[in-house]
């Protein structure tokens, strides 16, 4: 991934993940109301019998957008990953993308002190949470890469 390219979607994927928590208590209710509603007539439709709660919408909404932030912070990376061989050197090129991911939920929860909402220590957790999976699906998918590279490469050596 360009570099360029890597810092517009960082950018973005930052404005939208600290915009939201700019966005004052009775603002962000009515957004996690509404999206409460179209995701539990969507459960609805397909007879899947679970019933939302606003709390739990908000959480997975952090979760999501942190694990988009995790895949975006690895994929600037993805060279370095795909290239290491070492143990060593595949865990060094995870490391900044995690404590960056970390950084990114605290500094986001730290910004609900402004608009009015309450910082929550969990929150940080479950922002991180979703950092590590975006992370871990980089990982997953470099891997796979990996293998079939030396799959193919074998088959061209017979």
């Amino acid at each position: 991934m360009k570099k360029r390219t890597f810092i517009i979607l960082a950018v973005i994927v930052l404005a939208f993940i600290w915009g939201h928590s700019l966005i004052p208590t009775d603002a962000s209710t009515e957004e996690s109301g509404g999206i409460m509603r179209l995701m539990q007539g969507v459960l609805d439709f397909l007879h899947i019998p679970v019933t939302l709660t606003e709390h739990a919408v908000r959480k997975l909404a952090h979760f999501t957008e942190h694990a988009v932030a995790g895949i975006v912070l690895s994929a600037f990376l993805y060279p370095k990953l795909s290239l290491s061989e070492s143990r060593r050197e595949r865990i060094d090129s995870i490391v900044l993308p995690l404590t960056v991911g970390f950084f990114v939920g605290f500094i986001d929860e730290t910004i609900q002190i402004f608009s009015g909402r309450g910082p929550m220590v969990e929150d940080v957790w479950i922002d991180f949470a979703g950092i590590f999976l975006g992370v871990f699906i980089v990982i997953l998918l470099t891997d796979l890469k990996r293998r079939i590279a030396r799959k193919h490469m074998k088959n061209d050596e017979k």
